[in-house]
């Protein structure tokens, strides 16, 4: 089975709509695979990850900002949502009109296990402009949530709870004002525009583009800066900031890690690189991305990735349009894998378009093999 997020064309568009699809025809099985929260909305969903018997969910929107769980299901249902009994893991504080934590627009979502150690969530978001990092054991962004690495390096610094990567503007729309992070100490890169659909004077702009998503692995943290068109790394023992990767030639949005590879899509790119390898203490490893030989139509750029459970079939989304007026709507195809030389980019080959003629844009998708 594929879920798929979408970015949400309209006001309708944008509610509640995962979709599931059966692999490997592509036929319907749902467009509206989650059940609704008891309280809120689903609506501009992103980011859908399993983890640790749970269906990880970024519900977008502003006014919703959080992060909900469903249980993986024994068995699918007869009819209705396939998964059901959501959960908050993580959700904003808001004080008037500012956010005062780090979750606000929640986008890209990974997690961090290992034995003897605490389980933690790392979540980006958009409207802070930062990775929060989310306490698995109580859901909350407490005590060793927030990087050692920056009370360190700014004595007395004000960041939003949980903050695990910062951003390099303290001082963003509708989000308490924060110490602002240099690019040299790993600070994320952010634009911001006028907001023409408001006239608060509070609220006149918005921001552009920010952080995108997160993924773990080898004792490492791998970021999307969207702004500065690179990947950048972090130790995830104290947050500590290790590097980037080079400039991409378009921003990068998604992350997948798979068979000891990194892939990253950016624009109508898919790039990939080896994994850098954990060493006994921080270090800056380096991050080689080369591009994958895979091209989208015309006008197109690639959404996130996922792997089916054999590694064998890959499943890109070709995108049209991510809002603000554009056309909305794009493709799904599936790809075999021949891994190759573990040293260079795998080869896609043998293309068959899973889905097409979407009426909205696909954002997030994933293999899930059911129960």
């Amino acid at each position: 089975m594929l879920l798929v997020t979408f970015h949400g064309g309209g006001s309708d568009s944008a509610i509640n709509n995962v979709h599931a699809y059966a692999t490997p025809d592509g036929s319907k099985i749902t467009h509206k695979a989650l059940a609704e929260p008891d309280s809120g909305e689903l609506s501009e969903l992103r980011s859908i990850v399993p983890f640790d018997g749970q269906l990880y969910v970024a519900n977008g929107a502003k006014k919703q900002s959080t992060v909900l769980a469903y249980p993986l299901p024994a068995t699918l249902p007869g009819s209705g949502p396939l998964f059901t009994n959501p959960s908050v893991l993580i959700g904003p504080t808001l004080v008037g009109k500012d956010f005062t934590t780090s979750i606000a627009h929640p986008y890209g979502i990974t997690f961090f296990s290992a034995p003897g150690n605490p389980v933690y969530g790392y979540i980006s978001n958009q409207d802070t402009n930062v990775v929060g990092r989310v306490s698995m054991s109580d859901g909350s962004l407490g005590t060793g949530c927030q990087s050692s690495y920056l009370t360190k390096s700014f004595p007395g610094g004000d960041f939003l709870d949980g903050t695990y990567v910062a951003s390099q503007n303290g001082s963003l729309p509708d989000v308490s004002a924060t110490t602002a992070v240099g690019a040299g100490y790993g600070g994320l890169g952010v634009t911001t525009v006028q907001d023409k659909t408001v006239t608060d004077t509070k609220t006149k702009t918005k921001v552009a583009h920010s952080v995108r998503d997160v993924a773990v692995a080898g004792g490492f943290l791998f970021v999307c800066d969207e702004v500065e068109k690179v990947v950048k790394l972090y130790w995830l023992t104290d947050g500590s900031y290790l590097g980037a990767s080079a400039a991409l030639g378009q921003s990068p949005t998604h992350l997948a890690i798979d068979n000891g590879g990194l892939y990253v899509s950016a624009g109508s790119a898919l790039y990939w690189g080896q994994l850098p390898q954990s060493p006994p203490s921080p270090q800056a490893p380096a991050l080689n991305l080369d591009q994958v030989d895979v091209t989208p139509p015309a006008n197109h750029s690639i959404g996130g990735i996922s792997f089916d459970d054999t590694s064998s079939t890959v499943y890109i989304p070709f995108q049209a349009g991510t809002g603000d007026g554009q056309t909305m709507g794009g493709s799904i195809h599936s790809f075999k894998v021949s891994p190759g030389d573990p040293s260079k980019p795998p080869k896609l080959s043998k293309e068959k378009e899973f889905v097409k003629s979407l009426d909205d844009t696909p954002e997030f998708v994933l293999y899930w093999p059911g129960p």
